[in-house]
């Protein structure tokens, strides 16, 4: 039944997942969290509520590839600030004196510091984040994004060769 129901629904899963495929995880990796996904919406699907199982597991499908995602950004970030203190600490031949601080260029915008900074060192939400800089919900999703996109096209820059 168990392995019925994955092979049923493998093309459900790397349609989502394609979805995610250039965020920094490989693609079956997004693809065998999809997997887990359909077995949690297995174990907590109820026939009774008139929905197509398809539809449930969609939800499910979706929320484990994204907190895959979340934790990948989270550990890259937690990477690049450690890279970044690293060279600081070779530069300087000293230790850091706060290591919660995100290492960022120097040109970084400071609003888009800020919300990195609360969302992955202090584990706020984008509602909490929302709320403390007085700015919706829907612009701190749209300013995050900005500044992953603005890291992501940084790390590629610095890359060796």
């Amino acid at each position: 039944m168990k392995q019925n129901l994955i092979d049923e629904y493998v093309p459900l899963v790397k349609s989502i997942a394609s979805k995610y495929k250039d965020f920094g995880v490989p693609f079956e990796d997004l693809v065998q969290e999809g997997m887990l996904g359909i077995l949690e919406a297995r174990k907590r699907f109820d026939p009774k509520r008139d929905t197509k199982f398809s539809t449930y597991a969609t939800y499910w499908i979706r929320k484990k590839i994204l907190t895959t995602l979340k934790i990948e950004m989270k550990q890259s970030l937690n990477a690049l600030y450690l890279d970044g203190n690293i060279k600081v600490m070779q530069e300087a031949n000293t230790e850091p004196k706060d290591y919660h601080k995100i290492s960022l260029p120097e040109n970084f915008p400071a609003l888009e510091k800020k919300i990195l900074t609360l969302y992955f060192q202090e584990g706020k939400t984008i509602k909490e984040i929302s709320k403390i800089l007085n700015i919706p919900c829907e612009r701190i999703r749209q300013l995050m994004k900005k500044a992953l996109r603005r890291l992501k096209i940084n790390r590629n820059l610095t890359k060796p060769l």
